[in-house]
């Protein structure tokens, strides 16, 4: 089992944003979508969530290395976002 690790940036933006603890985990745990951001030569995966009052996509940034995964970043992002990300090949599909 990959030991997961939290950035100091993601644990900033889980207290600004008031975001879970636990939803990095989850959403890394079990993604909906996966990506691979070319531009930031990282992993994306995406989960609906509870968050802020309604149902939103939440998605992770994070980079596995010798088995063990590292969660960079979280927010919440639009459909319309990731259908742009993908139609300009910033993201492509992953796993």
């Amino acid at each position: 089992m990959a030991k997961i690790s939290y950035t100091a940036h993601l644990k900033l933006r889980l207290k600004i944003r008031k975001i879970p603890e636990d939803y990095p985990r989850k959403i890394y745990k079990n993604p909906e979508q996966m990506f691979f951001d070319v531009s930031e030569e990282t992993k994306i995966s995406i989960k609906k969530l509870f968050y802020n009052n309604k149902v939103r996509n939440m998605m992770i940034a994070y980079e596995e290395k010798s088995g063990n995964v590292e969660i960079i970043t979280i927010h919440p992002v639009t459909e319309e976002k990731i259908i742009n990300r993908i139609m300009k090949r910033r993201w492509v599909k992953d796993g």
